[in-house]
């Protein structure tokens, strides 16, 4: 799982050229369940760039460079080169390098703006002289080969030269050790799955991953998971194992460096970016990782009805079996994010975004036919209203349209509610409890779906308290999102009705009556559902 990296170091004009260059146009991503058309334009128009998640910003440059492809546009510009600039923390380190004393003789050349020229590929001149300044720097470090050119002697002498051993991403402006200290991508998912954890990768180096853990099994499954072979009988001990075993010796298969090595192509003998951005600036990679890439939307999620966990749990199986689970209702619309799903291709999943399909919304009405609840609480009034209306294809887009803009609207009220500082009335509607359990699916058939059972495991340990606590953090942390002056503006409706029922809501819990709250909360969501009428 990624850690969010917010950055602001990209141009808000060349966004939208980008977007123009495409001849994409908002209408177009509509669809596209990850990218939220009013951010977009708030990303674009800021007079200073926005934070906003490199990953996004990489999901919506590629979004056009595809659409561009399409096209017939061969060349399109850069995401690193000319969307972004560089990060002022990675300008920062590369000035920190250039001038210490361990990188003396190195030849130093800089842009007409001032800025260092980091790169310089081996069969340049330059090249050729950072070639002689690493074979310099190799027998005085005293490590033994025929030539600094041999198969891993570069890396093992530009570490050793290092003065902090510490890299800063010049995309990100993060900071990485560049040592073998991170567990590796596919471990973090293991530990996720056996600690029910959330960690991130590249968030935690493998030390801090121990402290985190041994208090709950004194690390006996993270030493399993990392094939620690020794015995050990403190937190201390197999922090010990892992640096003298893993960190040191470069063990790959269970961790990875902050950065790559790329001597002597960059100045410091190390990729310009780090390891936790590599999907987005490595050119090899980028394009088919990032096509797969969807926007984590927690506050769809949070304040989604439905079992979450088991929905994770399913969702987890689908993509294990290498089948991309498509929601039928998506949460972005205000759907359940109960544990049902159709397989589909990434590409079918991607096209179809936070769209239904007249047929998807046939399978919605017969599982509630079946008592099934595919709507959360607070959509089902703008649902029932316009359920029945559907009769093709277009109404189930139009549909979709209606109930995305109606979830936006029950945000901005939850949000106004938690502005006034009454969390406790939203607890109410939030669902914690399926933290304490776990779910495993017998029999998945990746074609259709199904499952012919599932065993559910009651679990009540101290990571179910702390995932139940992030739950409700993040709950409200995205809440948070909607009351930035921008979404209030362009809140949308302009009902006094609505305006005197949020009034009302507010009243009632500044008297302590959570129970008049809700029902006026249930009366202005109602009058949101009939207003929006006009729209079909």
């Amino acid at each position: 799982m990624r850690k969010e990296i917010l950055v602001t170091n990209y141009n808000p004009i060349k966004l939208k050229e980008l977007r123009e260059i495409a001849s994409v146009s908002y209408e177009m991503l509509e669809g596209d369940e990850t990218i939220d058309i009013e951010e977009l334009t708030n990303l674009e128009d800021a007079e200073k760039p926005m934070p906003v998640d490199i990953f996004y910003l990489a999901y919506l440059y590629i979004t056009y460079k595809n659409a561009a492809e399409q096209n017939g546009i061969e060349k399109f510009p850069s995401l690193t080169s000319d969307l972004m600039n560089p990060h002022p923390k990675g300008l920062e380190y590369q000035e920190y390098i250039v001038n210490h004393e361990n990188y003396k003789g190195m030849p130093v050349k800089r842009k007409k703006n001032g800025q260092v020229k980091w790169v310089a590929t081996i069969k340049t001149t330059e090249g050729q002289q950072r070639i002689e300044f690493w074979e310099k720097k190799r027998l005085e470090i005293g490590i033994e080969a025929q030539s600094v050119l041999d198969a891993g002697v570069r890396q093992k002498v530009a570490f050793a030269n290092h003065p902090s051993k510490k890299h800063t991403c010049l995309f990100s402006g993060s900071e990485l050790y560049i040592d073998y200290r991170y567990l590796s991508p596919s471990r973090v998912d293991q530990v996720n799955k056996a600690y029910d954890s959330d960690l991130r990768y590249y968030e935690l180096d493998v030390f801090e991953t121990c402290d985190i853990l041994y208090g709950n099994d004194e690390c006996k499954m993270f030493a399993k998971i990392m094939g620690v072979d020794k015995a050990f009988n403190s937190i201390d001990d197999l922090k010990t194992i892992l640096k003298e075993e893993y960190v040191e010796k470069e063990y790959s298969p269970y961790v990875s460096p902050g950065v790559m090595s790329n001597s002597p192509d960059r100045f410091d003998g190390y990729h310009s970016y780090n390891a936790d951005v590599r999907e987005i600036t490595d050119t090899g990679r980028y394009k088919d990782n990032l096509k797969k890439y969807t926007q984590d939307r927690r506050v769809y999620e949070m304040w989604s009805g439905g079992d979450w966990k088991m929905a994770d749990r399913l969702y987890a199986t689908f993509v294990k079996n290498k089948v991309s689970p498509d929601h039928i209702g998506p949460m972005s619309l205000g759907f359940a994010h109960r544990p049902k799903f159709q397989p589909m291709t990434v590409n079918q999943n991607s096209s179809k975004g936070n769209r239904m399909s007249y047929n998807d919304v046939q399978i919605l009405l017969d599982d509630e036919r079946n008592n099934d609840t595919v709507i959360t609480w607070h959509s089902k009034y703008i649902w029932d209203k316009f359920k029945n209306k559907v009769s093709n294809d277009l109404d189930a887009i139009k549909l979709s349209s209606i109930m995305r803009a109606n979830l936006h609207h029950v945000l901005i009220v939850f949000s106004m509610i938690t502005e006034k500082g009454y969390t406790d009335f939203l607890m109410r509607f939030l669902n914690p409890e399926y933290s304490y359990y776990d779910y495993e699916f017998i029999g998945f058939n990746p074609e259709d779906g199904t499952y012919e059972r599932v065993i559910s495991k009651p679990l009540n340990g101290k990571n179910q308290k702390n995932n139940a606590d992030r739950y409700i953090r993040i709950a409200f942390e995205k809440l948070d999102e909607y009351m930035d002056k921008d979404n209030r503006k362009n809140k949308k409706w302009y009902s006094k009705a609505v305006d005197d029922k949020v009034k009302h809501v507010v009243s009632d819990l500044e008297n302590g009556n959570f129970e008049n709250a809700e029902n006026h909360l249930n009366e202005t969501l109602e009058i949101l559902a009939n207003e929006a009428e006009n729209q079909w």
